[in-house]
């Protein structure tokens, strides 16, 4: 059981998440800059049945996506704050974004993916797989977030 919670830039949305996490990374595609305006995206993968809105609400907004699939951007619908995504249309599995948490500092990336677009002033961790492009989930999830993920529809 988690007591992750979170909050958007303006606080009028709030959520808890009520499992641990299936598995984090950092993205650093251009698009995830974009979407987020920082040097990359951390990505808390999680079932969306386990994320409580606690305060407020969130608007389903189109994302773009570097393959063109379906990509749901759910925000604070008075600051816009990005608080978390459904890509290629499951809708059972979430992608919190990491820097909404109130302790962002509780999840610990498993890889870092799109590497070859990263900003040249962030090291990655030597011990943290790293990937210029995308990774393949079954080489690097661990087996009980692939088990929950396949669970998802993501298997």
């Amino acid at each position: 059981m988690s007591n992750r919670t979170g909050a958007c830039s303006c606080k009028a949305t709030r959520y808890k998440l009520t499992e641990d996490p299936m598995f984090t990374h950092v993205c650093h595609c251009s698009i995830c800059k974009r979407h987020t305006g920082t040097a990359f995206v951390t990505h808390v993968f999680i079932e969306a049945e386990y994320i409580t809105l606690e305060q407020g609400q969130v608007e389903a907004v189109d994302g773009q996506t570097g393959s063109g699939g379906d990509h749901l951007v759910y925000r604070c619908p008075d600051c816009q704050s990005a608080l978390y995504s459904h890509y290629g249309g499951n809708r059972k599995i979430a992608l919190v974004k990491g820097g909404t948490l109130d302790d962002p500092g509780s999840v610990t990336p498993g890889a870092h993916l799109w590497v070859e677009a990263k900003v040249p002033w962030i090291d990655i961790p030597p011990n943290v797989p790293a990937f210029s492009q995308n990774y393949v989930a079954a080489e690097v999830w661990p087996a009980a977030a692939l088990e929950r993920r396949k669970k998802g529809g993501w298997g």
